[in-house]
């Protein structure tokens, strides 16, 4: 029995030197058993023994961030500049401890291009934190670089902070009114390749990271780079559904566990969103009509993540990856079945309101500006009052003029018997 002719959606272009690998099975999984400082050696400078205890790390500064998902804290390292302490809630078992070492040791069993890619978008962690009575007390990872943050307007104040993904799903307008430069589609572009670059090596290791959100990755605009983050939280294969709104994968029933399908199809959202701006199901829309010519495949691919009837039959993150990147979309004939484009919410009609305080352009070159109480009074005296209609008779005078009709009716009257 010969095997069926895949069907091939290619890109009108393509640039080989951004060309993805196919990475199905070129990964060992989660495992490896390889310590610091051989072929899979930690690059990012400071090597550690796979657990440490926290009288080994030094003081602890105050903490950045408190109570946040699986963390009670996470502290820097006041003697090693740029590493954190990530301390998890008590309760942690074994298991925990075992998967969390295998973490730490599965870059080793990466090529180095992605070991070195891994080690540069995610605060992957670096060392176990444990005590005598307590073998999971927390981790160590390194801080994001600093070039994922950046000078962010909100009206006359700014701040600089890290900056969240989901920017760019808004419009190139929105982000450029805080103070970022424009994206462009070919910023948004570069900055879904690394991503899906990293959830392609995350799927090679047999990892299931659950969290794809907007929340969970920083964008560098001048880099055009992503950095995930929360990533010691990945587990082989299976772990419980991390459930965030609009993000619900309607194949994966509530109480079940997120697995690699669920992966696939919360990365192709997510990379949906940025791609084109836009969070509601106009984002679906927009890549069904295909509106990037050198990135066909891309919109196929991402369209079978969201959409195909059989979640088994969802693209790799490693296959969008090769589409973004101008490669072919290799799928086997016949094609998955896809659900209908979800609806576009409709705008709900608003009622006519009074002319707002703000100003509002009337005519061109006119603008009507917020109208002070002394300004309406002046306009109040000057509008021409309406007349109110009066009575045909009405007081004095209409008496009077009943009495001179009364004179003449009576004067006619002798006159006509004379």
């Amino acid at each position: 029995m010969t095997e069926p002719e895949p069907d091939v959606v290619r890109s009108d272009h393509r640039d080989d030197r951004h060309a993805a690998h196919d990475r199905d099975g070129s990964h060992g999984s989660v495992g490896g058993d390889h310590g610091p400082g051989g072929s899979g050696g930690d690059p990012r400078g400071w090597p550690l023994a796979r657990s440490v205890s926290l009288r080994e790390l030094g003081s602890l500064a105050a903490p950045i961030s408190e109570h946040n998902g699986q963390a009670i804290a996470v502290k820097p390292l006041a003697d090693h500049p740029g590493w954190l302490a990530k301390l998890y809630h008590q309760g942690q078992h074994v298991e925990d401890a075992r998967r969390l070492d295998q973490l730490i040791s599965a870059p080793s069993s990466l090529s180095n291009a992605d070991r070195e890619a891994l080690y540069a978008g995610t605060c992957w962690p670096a060392a176990r934190i444990e005590e005598p009575d307590n073998p999971v007390v927390g981790c160590v990872i390194p801080m994001a670089p600093e070039h994922y943050r950046h000078e962010l307007r909100r009206g006359a104040f700014s701040e600089r902070r890290f900056v969240e993904i989901d920017w760019l799903a808004k419009s190139d307008e929105s982000i450029q009114r805080i103070g970022l430069p424009r994206p462009g589609f070919e910023g948004r572009l570069a900055a879904c390749r690394r991503l899906t670059e990293l959830a392609a090596i995350l799927e090679g290791l047999g990892l299931v990271y659950s969290d794809w959100s907007f929340s969970n990755a920083f964008w560098s605009p001048d880099r055009r780079s992503v950095y995930l983050i929360d990533v010691d939280g990945c587990q082989p294969k299976k772990m419980i559904d991390v459930h965030q709104p609009n993000w619900d994968d309607r194949l994966t029933p509530p109480g079940t566990d997120a697995d690699t399908y669920t992966d696939r199809y919360r990365i192709g959202l997510l990379v949906a969103k940025c791609l084109t701006g836009q969070r509601d199901a106009h984002a679906f829309h927009t890549v069904a009509a295909s509106p990037w010519p050198n990135q066909s495949a891309a919109a196929e691919v991402l369209l079978d993540m969201l959409l195909a009837t059989d979640r088994e039959r969802r693209p790799s993150a490693g296959q969008l990856n090769l589409a973004l990147n101008g490669g072919p979309y290799l799928r086997t004939v016949p094609r998955a079945t896809r659900d209908e484009l979800p609806k576009v919410p409709r705008a709900i009609p608003q009622p006519p309101t009074a002319p707002q305080s703000t100003a509002v352009t009337v005519a061109a070159g006119a603008v009507r500006r917020p109208e002070t109480a002394f300004t309406k009074q002046i306009q109040a005296s000057a509008a021409p009052k309406a007349k109110k209609p009066q009575p045909a008779t009405s007081g004095n005078g209409g008496w009077a003029l009943l009495g001179l009709i009364a004179v003449i009716l009576l004067f006619a009257l002798i006159a006509s018997h004379h």
